[in-house]
């Protein structure tokens, strides 16, 4: 498979059970690598860093599915996002900070920290700073809404 819009990349965990306009992803819940092995998961380069490992498990049309997999202490620093995202908890807890209506630093009043927990899912407007660090070892659910095909692409997004 290609890492065309639409389509799935060939190392992704997806179902073969895919058909006309749909597709099934799969391995969302992984643990990080080398914590517990799992078939197709290449070893992770960096242990020494405190970062979670992340895993783009689909392209799909209008969204990108990553599983962000953290062991616990490891953390996600500030940054921002070009789309809006959708933070779901799958396993552990993740603390995620999101920057106050200013957008500036995370330790500003206007800050808020979020837990995320199993089943909870949190969404983050496009440019919105934040960061997350895991409690525990922990795997949540990053989808990057992009928008389909035909969404209006803005002059600054080009």
């Amino acid at each position: 498979m290609s890492d065309t819009p639409g389509s799935v990349p060939a190392d992704a965990l997806v179902d073969d059970r895919s058909g006309d306009g749909w597709t099934l992803v799969d391995g969302l819940l992984d643990a990080h690598p080398g914590t517990v092995p799992l078939a197709g998961d290449r070893p992770h380069q960096r242990r020494k860093r405190a970062i979670p490992a992340a895993k783009k498990l689909g392209e799909l049309e209008g969204v990108t599915a990553v599983r962000l997999a953290f062991r616990a202490g490891d953390v996600m620093a500030d940054h921002s996002a070009v789309w809006p995202i959708l933070i779901m908890g799958q396993s552990g807890r993740v603390e995620v900070t999101v920057a106050g209506p200013d957008n500036a630093d995370l330790s500003g009043e206007d800050a808020a920290t979020v837990e995320l927990a199993p089943g909870a899912a949190l969404n983050v407007t496009a440019r919105r700073v934040h960061s997350l660090t895991a409690t525990e070892a922990s795997t949540v659910t990053l989808l990057v809404l992009h928008g389909g095909a035909d969404a209006p692409v803005s002059d600054s997004d080009e």
